[in-house]
């Protein structure tokens, strides 16, 4: 009850994502979800006035990944399990696709390739990555969770994104001298300050509209 409270006057990054989807998506009738990973955002849609007959599509290239989301929730409508530079679809196959945490685990240059691509796709793209780069191993057991690459709010720009600050003032993220618990609130706190100014955000939040 409590955490309920708090989280009303401060709103959390997952909180946050919920709103750009609901706003983003708004009207969509397909959506392509790039690197669904096994948790995928999606799920904040289910139920949702307005996307009970919203199709999403899950693409993930660790198997296992896709295995987990068939035997839970099972939160888009169909998977498929694949490199995402693989995919191909006709043009305008969706409306948007989304790319939450993903564009930091490729070379810089295999993404630039693929973009011109997937914009032929799709009439939107939205990207959620670190704000630059972070240090990242594999974990999961999986070797693609690496980081390979960093992300600036000038490489968005060049290539046509608007972006917005999310997770909060960069700094306050991973405080090493704070709780785990009040280290989050605190950076989640501080997420007004970023939002118009992105380039002192932990996040960003990149959306394009394919004319």
């Amino acid at each position: 009850m409590i955490k309920n409270i708090v989280r009303k006057i401060i709103p959390s990054t997952a909180n946050e994502i919920e709103k750009i989807l609901l706003k983003e998506l708004a009207g969509n009738k397909k959506v392509l979800d790039l690197g669904c990973g096994k948790n995928s955002p999606i799920r904040f849609l289910k139920n949702k006035k307005g996307f009970e007959n919203l199709y999403t599509l899950g693409v993930d290239i660790f198997t296992p990944y896709i295995d987990l989301n068939k035997k839970g929730d099972h939160i888009h409508s169909e998977y498929l399990n694949s490199n995402i530079f693989e995919i191909e679809f006709p043009e305008k196959s969706f409306d948007t696709a989304i790319l939450f945490d993903v564009v930091e685990h490729f070379h810089r240059e295999d993404f630039l390739n693929f973009l011109p691509k997937l914009e032929k796709m799709v009439s939107k793209i939205i990207v959620i990555t670190p704000n630059g780069f972070i240090e990242q191993g594999d974990h999961d057991k999986n070797p693609y969770q690496s980081h390979r690459s960093g992300w600036t709010v000038e490489d968005f720009n060049s290539l046509g994104f608007t972006c917005t600050g999310l997770s909060g003032y960069k700094p306050f993220y991973n405080m090493k001298f704070v709780p785990g618990v009040l280290n989050t609130l605190i950076s989640d706190a501080s997420n007004f300050l970023v939002k118009n100014k992105p380039e002192k955000a932990f996040h960003l939040i990149a959306i394009k509209t394919i004319k």
